[in-house]
């Protein structure tokens, strides 16, 4: 390949150009995220039945819906929630089921399940468990309003303008509205009328809903012509609705008001800046998978002033804007990658000090770089930090094939070969150990390309894209690079190498000394060596180890939780204090309050969003800032008598809930639940580790249970339903009793009781029987005061909880949960089951596909060496340097206190790949002297002279190619750093292993090899 591409430099060329021009091409149409496609599809079921407590809800519904889904292919788990009125069942599947298959298969199932005419329909939705919204808009009002007609105003003009703009942007899924009020008409009876007329709220649920109506009354037809017929009785305007005549020429708006108003209100958003706070609505905007974040977020940068300018009376802020920081990390790996070839370049040029042959090997770069995005898009991948980091790491690859290349093509022309000859033998001789090196860092990638779940997704994006950029630059180094070496290569020699090569010589004299030395003692040395990496090993037990960690990225949230039962203005008033507060503190840029923000609508649960300053230009960090705030936030905690938990927003979102601890625990007994789960508690409350524990248990909710009393009920006749249609006609209002239309969209007409703040305003309610009397409810009932249950979880269809909580200064997430679990006969029940989630389990499956990797790793390796070397044990002088680099990288990361990730971890599998490509050198060239008839010590001293400089010109361009990663500071940082040390830190000591090392093991197994050999040559 290499003659060809040499005789016919125009093709070879052609070959570049190409790879050149589908590289450009695909750079500008690779969609940008900050990591690959982690969408696990979750479909959610919800149901609502109207008036229904948790316990109907969890037997009616969430149990049968449970029953009929749980045995579709591919389920991972099930999860639900019965709440008041509404059952939420949620089933996560496998991640590489499609989630529109996983939809329709959902969809048949529930579809055949009966619930009775009072449930309603269960809406099928499909869910992005990181689905946080990208991008959060806050509109206000820039004067407060007046009245109800002005607040109705701005959230019909948010709701009916807006938000459908929004809608309406490539790849938005979803527009969630937290502070959005519903346009409702409303029907307050006046008691005393009601009483007066001898009338009931039935009489007029009943007048209203028979009488405001439409009804297509089908067609009239004759031979030429059609006309449709539509039975039009339905109010027009407010007027309209007071005409409608309820009983005995009396007319609605005789005997009640009638308003038009917005729903009750169950969410509430507020805007906090400095001296000031905000009410309005907030608009999260949240992608459909797989759509392109930067692309989602700059389109609604483009339409705000065009919102702005159609209605001059309300502000229109963006609040939170996820892809700044994906965009800001993308750049920042940009310039990483960058600054790693300029300095790897100039690695190459300190070391070959000649400025033609580094331009020839720093040319295979960009080829092989543009190559790479090519195959990406080839793949359908993205630009993420995963796929970018891995570029920045073939840098290192890239040139180190190229050096290993062109400085022997160098050395042929120094024996005075002409360039054409150089150029061919020179490839020639190296092509051996080329296609093993290429061979080894294929072994690695290759079985970590199919891992399945999250972290497979990660790894998968990360070894496709290092498989690719190892290809291509095999194909440039053997093709390209010869190619220019036989037309522009020379020998010629500069001032500078003149000057500089005794430096350089009196090295080589040292390390053959010191190798002398070694190869003298080298079962001490090997010995030496094992006990080092011993003592590595405990390193690991020091080390922390997270999936992602966590980075200063100026935000955090703030959950209060306070009793169920408590009013949203009494919510509101209680966390906008907390909000408020925030204003002292001069690193906070701003805060967001939402109350009810979720599905739920739960008033006694909020949220605030903080946003701190950029950490350039503050002097604490988040963390710092975090501390103090938790110290002073006690103190409303305790004069509100709520629990507040603040919590790091994570890379990736997991949910309702973002702390770093989640553990979830089940059982079919809910007493020996219960009993297990506060063993837990203060289990983990003692043990120091863990800060802001809580669980999604919630408090009871303070009920009026009404108690029907038959006889008198019977004795009136009452039934059991007319007495519960009157209390929820009066106090629920999440029934409809009719609609009324305009411009063409339909609003709920609601019924409700003007006084509905005491248990007197129920009592004070009357009913009218057949007989034509009014009965008033207080004779018909006995009202208890009770608590009831407010949520009821399950999992995997066991009662369940989950438990959640923030780590101790110190204290990593593996070791929290090592603890936990290594602990847990002292909180485990019998019968109770409990399963790790959030973070803590694609630790887990970290941990387990890098040992499946290396695993795999190393038996390909050993399969492909065996077959380059036609030899059973040669393999393993290369292979025994692979676990020793670890020691290296175990030990950078302890000394710079940094943790063990998902991004470390990967950056040990290619180090697997780099380390053994130094030793390959090595023993490729003893093995030709050996052949040579060069006895064994001797052809060790030559092989290591001979690549000394290669080996230390690849190792530090390498390393000077990460230290931008190493060195790292902003977005993306915290996962960049760890893997840049780790890889520095192993390179360095594969560097002594390599020169030193290999050797040792090399004149310990050559003469047991040869031995070998004997017997199947």
């Amino acid at each position: 390949m290499s003659k060809i591409a040499i005789a016919r430099p125009i093709t070879t060329l052609m070959f570049v150009l190409a790879l050149v021009f589908f590289g450009v091409n695909a750079l500008r149409n690779l969609s940008i995220s900050l990591y690959p496609n982690v969408d696990v599809p979750i479909i959610t079921i919800t149901t609502f039945y109207p008036g229904a407590n948790p316990e109907i809800i969890e037997g009616k519904i969430t149990d049968k819906i449970e029953e009929a889904i749980s045995g579709i292919e591919s389920l991972k788990k099930i999860t639900s929630l019965s709440a008041d009125s509404v059952s939420v069942v949620a089933a996560e599947f496998e991640l590489e089921k499609p989630i529109e298959i996983a939809a329709n298969d959902v969809r048949d199932k529930v579809s055949g399940v009966s619930f009775g005419s009072e449930v309603k329909s269960p809406i099928v939705e499909k869910v992005n468990i990181g689905g946080a919204p990208i991008i959060s808009l806050f509109i206000t009002p820039k004067e407060s309003s007046a009245n109800t007609q002005e607040t109705l105003a701005f959230h019909t003009y948010v709701n009916g303008n807006i938000k459908p703009l929004l809608q309406r942007i490539k790849g938005v899924g979803k527009v969630n509205l937290v502070g959005f009020l519903e346009r409702e008409i409303r029907i307050y009876p006046n008691l005393g009328a009601l009483n007066k007329y001898n009338l009931s709220f039935n009489d007029i649920a009943y007048a209203v809903s028979t009488q405001n109506i439409e009804i297509d009354g089908g067609r009239l037809v004759d031979k030429q012509r059609e006309w449709r017929l539509v039975t039009k009785a339905d109010a027009q305007n407010i007027q309209g609705l007071e005409d409608i005549i309820v009983a005995n020429n009396i007319k609605l708006g005789d005997i009640a008001r009638v308003e038009d108003s917005t729903q009750e209100a169950r969410s509430f958003s507020s805007l906090g800046l400095k001296g000031d706070t905000y009410e309005g609505i907030l608009l999260e905007i949240q992608k459909i998978t797989g759509a392109n974040e930067i692309e989602i977020a700059k389109a609604v940068q483009e339409l705000l002033p065009i919102l702005q300018e159609q209605n001059a009376e309300y502000s229109i802020k963006i609040v939170r804007n996820t892809t700044s920081y994906i965009q800001d990390s993308i750049n920042a790996v940009e310039f990483d990658l960058i600054l790693g070839a300029f300095l790897a370049v100039f690695i190459v040029f300190f070391f070959l000090r000649n400025i033609r042959i580094t331009f020839i090997s720093s040319l295979s770069i960009p080829a092989s770089i543009l190559g790479t995005f090519a195959c990406m898009q080839l793949f359908g991948m993205t630009l993420n930090l995963a796929t970018m980091i891995a570029l920045t790491l073939a840098i290192g690859i890239i040139i180190d094939d190229a050096i290993v290349v062109i400085e022997n093509i160098y050395k042929k022309l120094e024996l005075g070969l002409s360039k054409l000859e150089a150029a061919y033998e020179g490839v020639k001789e190296i092509s051996f150990a080329l296609i093993a090196i290429s061979a080894m860092l294929l072994a690695v990638f290759f079985p970590i390309a199919n891992l399945s779940g999250v972290v497979g997704r990660f790894f998968t994006s990360f070894s496709i894209t290092l498989v690719a950029a190892i290809l291509i630059s095999y194909g440039v180094v053997i093709t390209f690079i010869p190619m220019l070496s036989a037309r522009i290569a020379n020998a010629k020699k500069s001032l500078f190498y003149h000057k500089s090569e005794k430096y350089f010589k009196a090295l080589e004299i040292l390390y053959i000394r010191l190798l002398e030395w070694v190869l003298a003692r080298y079962i001490l040395v090997i010995v030496g060596i094992f006990s080092l990496f011993v003592v590595s090993l405990f390193l690991i037990t020091r080390l922390g180890v997270e999936f992602l960690p966590a980075e200063d990225k100026a935000e955090f949230d703030i959950k209060i939780l306070a009793k169920p039962g408590i009013s949203l203005e009494e919510m509101q008033r209680q966390s906008l204090e907390i909000q408020k507060f925030l204003e002292n503190i001069k690193e906070v840029e701003y805060s967001l309050l939402n109350i009810g923000f979720t599905s739920e609508k739960k008033v006694y649960e909020a949220k605030i969003y903080v946003r701190l300053v950029p950490y350039n230009k503050r002097e604490r960090k988040q963390k710092q800032i975090i501390e103090s705030l938790r110290d002073s936030y006690k103190a409303f905690a305790k004069n509100f008598n709520i629990n507040i938990t603040i919590i790091e927003i994570p890379q990736i979102s997991l949910g309702e809930d973002d702390s770093p601890f989640q553990m979830a625990m089940y059982s079919l007994d809910n007493e020996s639940l219960k009993q297990s789960l506060q063993k837990l508690l203060d289990f983990m409350q003692s043990s120091g580790k863990f800060l802001d524990i809580h669980t999604d248990i919630k408090d009871k909710t303070p009920e009026y249970r009404i108690i029907i009393n038959r006889a008198i009920a019977s004795e009136y006749g009452f039934s059991a339903k007319e007495i519960a249609l009157v209390l929820n006609n009066a106090f629920s209002g999440s029934g409809a009793i009719s609609y009324y239309r305009e411009n063409g969209k339909e609003y709920d007409i609601v019924l409700l009781s003007p006084q509905k703040s005491q248990i007197l305003d129920l009592q004070s309610l009357s009913l009218r029987n057949a007989k034509g009397e009014n009965v008033f409810l207080s004779g018909l009932i006995v009202i208890e005061e009770i608590s009831g249950v407010t949520s009821i979880k399950h999992y995997d269809r066991q009662r369940s909880v989950m438990i959640y909580a923030n780590l101790s200064d110190g204290i990593s997430l593996g070791e929290a949960t090592k603890f936990v679990e290594e602990q847990k006969g002292e909180w485990l029940d019998k019968g109770v089951n409990y399963k790790i989630e959030g973070y803590a389990k694609y630790l887990k499956e970290t941990n387990a596909a890098f040992i499946t990797a290396s695993l795999s790793a190393f038996i390909l390796i050993y399969f492909i060496l065996a077959a380059l070397y036609e030899s059973l044990l040669q393999p393993f002088i290369v292979m025994v340097t692979l676990p020793l680099s670890f020691t290296g990288a175990f030990l950078a990361l302890f000394l710079s206190n940094e943790p063990l990730s998902l991004f470390s971890i990967m950056g040990l599998l290619l180090l697997m790949g780099l380390v053994g490509k130094n030793a390959t050198l090595i023993i490729d060239v003893a093995n030709q002297k050996r052949a040579e008839k060069m006895g064994l010590e001797d052809s060790i001293l030559q092989a290591g002279e001979l690549r000394l400089r290669p080996i230390l010109m690849t190792t530090f361009a390498m390393i000077f190619g990460m230290l931008p990663l190493a060195l790292s500071a902003g977005a993306g940082s915290a996962i960049k750093s760890p893997m840049g040390i780790a890889m520095i830190g192993g390179l360095s000591l594969s560097m002594f292993l390599s020169l030193l090392i290999v050797p040792a093991f090399y004149k310990l197994l050559a003469p047991l090899d040869e031995k070998i050999r004997s017997f199947y040559k």
